[in-house]
Parts: structure tokens; C-alpha cells; sequence
């Protein structure tokens, strides 16, 4: 019989709950006033800031404290853009509007906390919540991604084992090709406003007592591709390709 070439994928997915929510503020206060517009945003993020430093407690060596509510947290410094309003015609109709604006993100591993902050901003004038990612531990993450490329390659062995025996036949590996792993997170898009109602991320309306932010899945794939053969099969007898046809 010919020697037999059998190229197979292996996948693996892997799903765990969040551990961390990574948080994005976005302060933003309008003014025909620069001045008012600056002062506005400055406060808040001052006030934010302090807040969040709180929340936030370090140990002498300057890393979190293992009840801290948030692990680290970062400000923007606030920055100044304005615009001159105009109607259909692209003429000028109101005076220059001046728009201050800092970013503020945070990675919380309390939720209930989270949520807490979360019902705060959208009480508070000038913020809403751009977004949230949910994250894993880098340890949980890095576990799970060899987890997954072992149980990616099971299931390419599974697979040329299945082949092989339907045709009769005994294989080996010979090539083993391991693509990147990648980590896809449930996301957060909405965002949240003191004057537009909230919604959560299944697009359900969030009652205004609050959000109960429940943490989402997050899922980690690792795929490979494998190339197994018989024991008669040569590189140089091998028809030549470039790529797997899958």
C-alpha cells in the first residue's frame, strides 16, 4: 500500500468565570466657557481620584493589599478641545463650545464593589462608564493555555486514530504546528449616562436602583494542526504543500 498522509486540526476551548473587570471612565464637561468646562472636569476627576485611592490600598512595598478592592488604576491628565457649532449650511450658529476630558481605568476583583461604583457614576455629572472587560488572572490564564494546547493536541491524535482505523492503517506523528493561543472576552459595549437609561450586556434594561454586574465567561482556544503519517512514509516521497486543506 502507499504510504498515507492524514493532516488533521485539534482544537480546544475552555470557558472560566472572570476574576477581574477592567474598568474605563470617561469624564467629559461641556461649556461655552473654557475655564468652567476645565475647572468642571478637573474636580471630578480629583474627587474620582481620590476615591479610587481609597479603594485601592497598598502594602509597604507598593503592590495591593489582598482585600483591595481595585488592584491598580490609572488617570489621564485632562485635555481641552473646542468646536464652533454650525447648522445644515456649514454656518456658523452658537458660540464655540470647549469640551475637558480625562480618561480614568481601573481593575477591580471586588464585584460587589464594582457594582457599587458602577450605580455611583451614573449619579455622578460629567462620567459615564465607556466599558467593561472582563479579564483572568495572568496565573489562571497562563494554566488554562497549557490546559488547552494538550487537550487541542488529544483531539488531533483522536482524530488521525479514527481515520487510521477506518482505513486500516497505523500512524504516527510527524509534524505538530501550534498556533497562538488567544483569550476573547465578553465585553461590555454599552455605556453608561446619567440621561440615557442603562442596559446590561444582554441588552436587558438595568432597574435604576442599581446594576448587578454579574462577571462573564471568559473563554481561551488553542488550535494546532498536525501532520501524522505511516511507518513507510518519507519527507522526500511526500507530495509537496503549503498549507493544510482544511
Amino acid at each position: 500500500m502507499p504510504p498515507l498522509e492524514i493532516r488533521v486540526s485539534g482544537n480546544c476551548q475552555l470557558n472560566r468565570t472572570a476574576e477581574r473587570a477592567f474598568v474605563t471612565l470617561r469624564i467629559a464637561a461641556e461649556s461655552t466657557n473654557q475655564e468652567e468646562a476645565a475647572q468642571n472636569a478637573t474636580t471630578t476627576v480629583n474627587n474620582l481620584h481620590q476615591k479610587f485611592t481609597f479603594l485601592s490600598p497598598k502594602t509597604a512595598e507598593g503592590a495591593a493589599t489582598p482585600d483591595a478592592p481595585i488592584t491598580i488604576f490609572t488617570v489621564s491628565s485632562v485635555s481641552t478641545s473646542s468646536k464652533v457649532p454650525k447648522d445644515g449650511e456649514g454656518k456658523p450658529n452658537g458660540p464655540r463650545e470647549y469640551t475637558a476630558s480625562a480618561t480614568i481605568s481601573a481593575i477591580f476583583r471586588d464585584f460587589a464593589n464594582l457594582s457599587e461604583v458602577t450605580r455611583q457614576m451614573l449619579d455622578t455629572p460629567f462620567v459615564e462608564v465607556q466599558s467593561i472587560t472582563w479579564r483572568l488572572t495572568d496565573d489562571t490564564k497562563n494554566n488554562l493555555a497549557k490546559e488547552a494546547r494538550e487537550k487541542a493536541l488529544v483531539d488531533a491524535v483522536e482524530k488521525a486514530k479514527l481515520y487510521a482505523r477506518v482505513v486500516g492503517r497505523e500512524v504516527s506523528a510527524v509534524e505538530i504546528t501550534d498556533t497562538d493561543n488567544h483569550q476573547v472576552s465578553r465585553r461590555m459595549m454599552q455605556s453608561y449616562n446619567r440621561t440615557a437609561a442603562a442596559w446590561d450586556a444582554d441588552g436587558v434594561s438595568v432597574p435604576s436602583g442599581g446594576i448587578a454586574l454579574e462577571p462573564q465567561e471568559v473563554v481561551v482556544d488553542c488550535s494546532i494542526k498536525a501532520l501524522f503519517v505511516t511507518e513507510d512514509w518519507t519527507r522526500e516521497k511526500a507530495a509537496p504543500q503549503s498549507h493544510y486543506p482544511y
